[in-house]
């Protein structure tokens, strides 16, 4: 028998989901939280609110039109979209019916938003707009099923002819005449917590994504995780933004504000996010670490952009908020600089990145540098990890006060309504083994199900982890990732590049070597608009990315961050030699998933002519490379890439 090294406490005081779906949440929401704002969505620069009533008569509105376009229980609604309103309305809706819902990148190519549709046999779609219905309706030929397809905004769709395509207003009319809200009440009464609501397709960094069947259950649950480990409050603002197609947004955006509840805001588009972001001024947060990164940059964009005086004013508050956050300090500091800091820099900050009444925030879906987590805190932002899957669910957290940015938090407790506290161990070969709640297996794949493990031994995570002398986890790498030189030395290369893109300069960065090489290398992706103002800031030309990449001073930038990363890491595992990628990575290319993760195959593969010149020690390389668009177009890039040693002069 195994040992149970960790074992997660459940917390009484969070509201628990009582063998009810989400659909019959929102119901008793309505009654008892009537008049109180469950969404609020920006429209022409206007915020419009609807109270819990209000959404629970549009939900079974739109449950009766969708019924009347014929969708039927256990069939499945995909949505294409954006972050909107209506999405969540029809994801309830069809919720409330017995149906299914499964979500697709808004960015999605035809390719694999058919993939989608026909292999989650998707019987309607709803398209936000005529991008999306384009996309949806180029790859119906391949997804017989799809019977109805729904839009939102009509702009541009004036002279479609196609019998399929439904406004999102004429499936409300249609519903008035087709039942009565009772006949919605009685079917979403049917509902069982234990019945599948949704499906999310993996991120597919190995091949096509597989599907995750999530039950209504598993993303309550998961939604309790939240609150009993972050201390979530009544009444709490979140702004959805990470797409729903992650299964993550089906625990923050959809469960959690049902069970709280909470007020679930819209943006008025992608474009506005940061400025509706400073509206708002959410108590709780969760962004990817790309964007984590994207708003560090900004900060360290427009101090670029600064005076001089300010740049060193912006310096010493930033000394100051590292020493506060570290709680190191005498009288003098706590009682002067750290709050002349606060009122005269951090708090403009916070202000800038819309985190001035932030509680609970935090960064998940791979890992961020213990840099930026320093930063975050010496700017007063109480930045967190979270560590989970799709399959698993939100593992574990830090909690409020408590942030050791080496680790990924302490394991989350579970809804008692629901499953028992949540149990881990570390097997014998250093993977992290779960019993806990889980999801309801793969769409059509029980072999990829049958290699999860079952709940008794331990679901596998696949990732390699420790465990530090509080409890909590540290996340190495997954299993199939670590890797060993041909000199026997072995390393953690998501580790490594976690920390380069800590370097402002570095949006991305692939670490190569394996059992065939016996060093490190590195292909860069660097931030296009940092490096073009550090660029312009040294009055250097450039004209596009190709040559912004290969500018002597910004490659010289680059090998400096690459040096500062090299110390943390044993000297046989050091990075010798990189390449600036000359265009960046982008999921048209398949070089990045939709939830933007590294294709590393796909990427070794494209790149390797690069990677073996790194190998020999070359100088420069001349090379083509193959760009996709996203309408499926293709150009052929031809540029010199310079193949730097890290040491040397650029």
């Amino acid at each position: 028998m195994i040992p149970t090294l960790m074992r997660a406490e459940p917390v009484a005081a969070a509201r628990q989901s009582n063998g009810r779906t989400l659909p019959q949440i929102l119901r008793d929401n309505a009654k008892d939280f009537a008049t109180r704002p469950a969404i609020k969505s920006k429209r022409a620069g206007i915020w419009q609110a609807k109270t819990w009533a209000d959404t629970f008569t549009l939900v079974l509105r739109a449950a009766r039109g969708l019924a009347a376009l014929g969708l039927r229980r256990d069939e499945v609604l995909a949505l294409v979209s954006e972050n909107i309103e209506e999405q969540l309305v029809l994801e309830l809706a069809a919720l409330a019916i017995g149906a299914r819902t499964v979500s697709v990148y808004p960015d999605a190519t035809a390719d694999e938003l058919g993939y989608v549709l026909t292999h989650a046999r998707a019987a309607m779609v709803l398209g936000e707009d005529q991008e999306q219905v384009d996309k949806t309706l180029a790859c119906l030929s391949d997804a017989p099923a799809v019977r109805k397809v729904i839009y939102v905004d009509g702009r541009g769709l004036w002279t479609y002819g196609d019998e399929r395509l439904v406004s999102f207003g004429q499936m409300l009319r249609a519903g008035d005449g087709f039942a009565e809200d009772a006949w919605v009440l009685d079917e979403l009464a049917r509902g069982r917590q234990d019945d599948v609501a949704v499906y999310c397709y993996t991120s597919g960094t190995t091949g096509r994504p597989k599907a995750a069947m999530l039950s209504h259950a598993f993303i309550l649950d998961n939604a309790y995780r939240l609150m009993g480990a972050l201390e979530i409050q009544d009444g709490d603002n979140y702004l959805s933004y990470i797409s729903p197609a992650w299964a993550a947004e089906q625990f923050f955006g959809v469960a959690l504000p049902l069970l709280a509840p909470m007020v679930v805001h819209f943006a008025e588009k992608p474009e506005t996010i940061q400025k509706d972001l400073r509206e708002i001024g959410p108590e709780f947060l969760m962004f990817t670490p790309r964007q984590w990164e994207m708003q560090a940059s900004g900060v360290e964009a427009r101090m670029m952009d600064a005076r001089p005086w300010q740049r060193r004013l912006y310096q010493w508050g930033l000394e100051q908020g590292r020493a506060r956050a570290r709680g190191r300090g005498g009288l003098l500091s706590r009682a002067v600089l750290w709050p002349l800091a606060d009122q005269l820099v951090l708090k403009g900050i916070r202000d800038v990145l819309g985190l001035t009444r932030a509680r609970a925030v935090l960064s998940g879906g791979a890992g961020l540098s213990a840099e930026l987590f320093e930063r975050y805190h010496a700017f007063g932002v109480p930045l967190g990890n979270l560590y989970g899957s799709s399959e698993l669910g939100l593992i574990s957290t830090h909690r409020p006060g408590r942030s050791n940015p080496q680790t990924m938090g302490a394991l989350m407790p579970s809804d008692p309504s629901i499953t028992d506290p949540m149990e881990a161990f570390v097997a014998d070969d250093g993977e992290l083994r779960l019993k806990v709640l889980a999801f309801s297996g793969y769409l059509d794949d029980d072999a990829s199900t049958g290699k999860m493990g079952r709940a008794d031994e331990g679901y596998r995570t696949g990732d390699a982890v420790r465990v530090d002398e509080a409890g909590e986890l540290i996340f190495l790498d997954r299993i199939k990732d670590l890797r060993r030189l041909s000199n026997g030395q072995a390393y953690p290369p998501q580790f490594i590049e976690n920390h380069l893109r800590a370097s402002p300069l570095i949006r991305d960065a692939i670490v190569i070597g394996d059992e065939n090489h016996d060093s490190v290398v590195a292909l860069v992706n660097i931030d296009a608009e940092i490096c073009g103002r550090f660029a312009e800031m040294h009055g250097l030309a450039f004209g596009t990315f190709p040559e912004l990449s290969q500018l002597p001073a910004v490659r010289e930038e680059i090998a400096r961050a690459i040096g500062r990363v090299n110390a943390l890491v044993d000297p046989s595992a050091r990075i010798v030699a990189f390449a600036n990628l000359p265009k960046e990575l982008d999921a048209d290319d398949s070089e990045l998933t939709r939830s933007r993760k590294l294709r590393r195959e796909q990427i070794h593969a494209r790149y390797q002519a690069m990677i073996d010149a790194l190998y020999r020690g070359e100088a420069v390389l001349r090379t083509d490379i193959e760009v996709k668009y996203q309408d499926g177009t293709t150009s052929v890039l031809s540029t010199a890439v310079a193949l730097n040693r890290v040491g040397e002069p650029a």
